[in-house]
């Protein structure tokens, strides 16, 4: 690469996405061009003329899947090109040529609904004589310490007190701790007040009570996320380990298990109101304490919460939810089940930012770049016409990138999607 590239990057916007485990900070630099084609930087002046020049399109990448090659007209089959730390240096040094700014991408919102009832005593298979809820409360302070500073998060545990029997309706206030909630908020830097509630908030709970599920879901998604005005991709979470043993409206023995279909309902309400919800059914719910399977009405919930896995069944053995039944260590199994989770609510939608004042961004100049975080890059192109595996489309004016390119983002949480524009997609002289 040589100095010709200075002319190339004197027209581009750069917006960086730092990547972490929910969200991402967003941040573009620039040196745009004016709508005549002149340049400006601090001075106002042109940048300095390059000494030598080579405009060479890149060639065929050779990336594994990746047909045509990159830099002919209508060549937009999508792939990778490695990158050398150089020609990202480059890219990166010569784009910011005065003018910057830094914004936040749009933030998951998570409220969790986690079951401290009495049965989430019981011991966790795998893990020694540790019971449920210490198992779910350390794996549950570990994915809260990762998230980053950007992501909302609240909590309800349930009941989180001792239940007494009623045979009619009453406050949900009588078989619920309420006044525990923590509603949505945003996490903050590890120390900020947000996020040390919520890690303090889980050394709180004894396991005690029964099992009022429809009240506590519906309490955390009216009072906890449904509320919030912040924007993002919004989710509920629910752990539990069995049937829940009141109806709403604290109805109940505590004992005997109600009916599962109104929650499933109010799971899909809160479908129908952007909040899709994530259920994690922890030992304990193969078997509910009428001798029934408690896992179908886990798995519907998470269909009508529209979390189910591809190809999955409402009756098993392949449930929709996260059945951790079968497995022999519960500890691994809901560690690996949050990472799951977590890796399916980070984004791979990037919008494209509004040019600044006088310039225009054309859809048909925009170059994607991925480098990870130990050092290594790749200019990732533009897929117009394959399946979108290798590469990115533009959709619904977004840059998405397809499902490799996408998983190898999400996995490497250090490092960085940068969106360039001005040279034409697939493009860039880079030698």
């Amino acid at each position: 690469m040589d100095g010709t590239y200075g002319n190339y990057l004197s027209s581009y916007f750069v917006m960086v996405f730092r990547r972490t485990v929910l969200a991402s900070a967003l941040v573009f630099v620039t040196g745009c061009s004016s709508d005549d084609g002149s340049s400006s930087g601090d001075g106002g002046g042109p940048p300095p003329a390059p000494t030598t020049g080579n405009t060479s399109p890149i060639g065929n990448p050779g990336a594994p899947g990746t047909p045509g090659t990159p830099g002919t007209p209508g060549a937009r089959n999508g792939g990778t090109q490695p990158l050398t730390p150089t020609q990202v240096s480059q890219i990166e040094s010569g784009a910011c040529a005065g003018w910057k700014a830094e914004v936040e991408s749009l933030p998951a919102l998570i409220q969790l609904v986690i079951d401290v009832s009495g049965s989430m005593d019981d011991r966790a298979p795998g893990t020694g004589n540790r019971n449920k809820w210490v198992v779910t409360r350390d794996a549950l302070r570990d994915a809260i310490s990762g998230l980053p500073a950007e992501t909302g998060v609240g909590a309800l545990y349930y009941p989180n007190r001792d239940t007494q029997r009623a045979m009619q309706a009453r406050d949900v206030s009588q078989c619920v701790r309420v006044e525990d909630i923590i509603p949505v908020g945003i996490l903050g830097a590890n120390g900020d007040a947000k996020r040390e509630e919520l890690l303090s908030s889980l050394g709180e709970p004894n396991p005690r009570g029964s099992t009022p599920t429809h009240d506590a879901y519906k309490y955390a998604f009216d009072n906890g996320l449904n509320p919030s005005r912040l924007s993002g991709e919004r989710y509920m979470l629910l752990i539990t380990d069995g049937a829940p043993t009141f109806s709403q409206g604290c109805v109940g023995d505590g004992q005997t298990p109600v009916a599962t279909n109104p929650i499933i309902e109010e799971v899909k309400r809160a479908h129908a109101a952007g909040a899709k919800t994530f259920i994690i059914g922890s030992p304990g719910s193969e078997e509910s304490m009428d001798g029934k399977d408690a896992r179908p009405w886990l798995s519907k919930a998470a269909m009508e919460g529209g979390t189910a896995t591809a190809g999955c069944s409402e009756n098993g053995p392949d449930f929709c939810h996260f059945d951790m039944t079968e497995s022999s260590d519960f500890a691994a199994a809901l560690k690996d089940g949050l990472a799951q989770i977590a890796g399916q609510v980070v984004s791979c939608a990037y919008s494209l930012p509004p040019a600044p004042a006088g310039r225009t961004i054309s859809t048909e100049s925009i170059n994607v770049i991925v480098s990870g975080s130990g050092g290594d890059a790749e200019l990732v192109l533009r897929d117009d016409n394959g399946d979108c595996n290798e590469g990115w489309q533009l959709v619904n004016n977004q840059v998405v990138l397809c499902d490799a390119t996408c998983n190898r983002a999400k996995e490497d949480l250090g490092g960085k999607v940068a969106l360039h524009f001005g040279c034409g997609s697939n493009v860039l002289p880079i030698e």
